[in-house]
């Protein structure tokens, strides 16, 4: 897996506690989507979207792939710094 930054690291926790709480996912839902989280920050190719196809345009399935790991962590870090934010804000209207 690759190292993960604090910031990403926070992020993920305050979006993983915030599901939980919820009830969007349940502890065990969780646990299984940071196992995921973890195999798509793994070096190499995509392991998780290798038989999903994203569009198909003039016949040809075009491929949801992202092979390049960098990608995937920046991809997976914007995601949580958007939610992060997102959960932050809903507090700070609740409060």
């Amino acid at each position: 897996m690759a190292i993960v930054t604090r910031r990403f690291r926070d992020n993920f926790e305050l979006f993983a506690a915030h599901r939980v709480a919820s009830g969007a996912f349940s502890d065990s839902e969780m646990e299984e989507f940071r196992a995921l989280v973890r195999k798509d920050l793994e070096p190499g190719p995509d392991q998780i979207r290798a038989a999903v196809d994203c569009l198909v345009v003039a016949g040809v399935k075009i491929p949801a792939t992202i092979d390049d790991a960098e990608e995937r962590y920046r991809l997976l870090d914007e995601f949580f710094a958007e939610e992060a934010a997102d959960i932050a804000l809903q507090r700070r209207m609740a409060a």
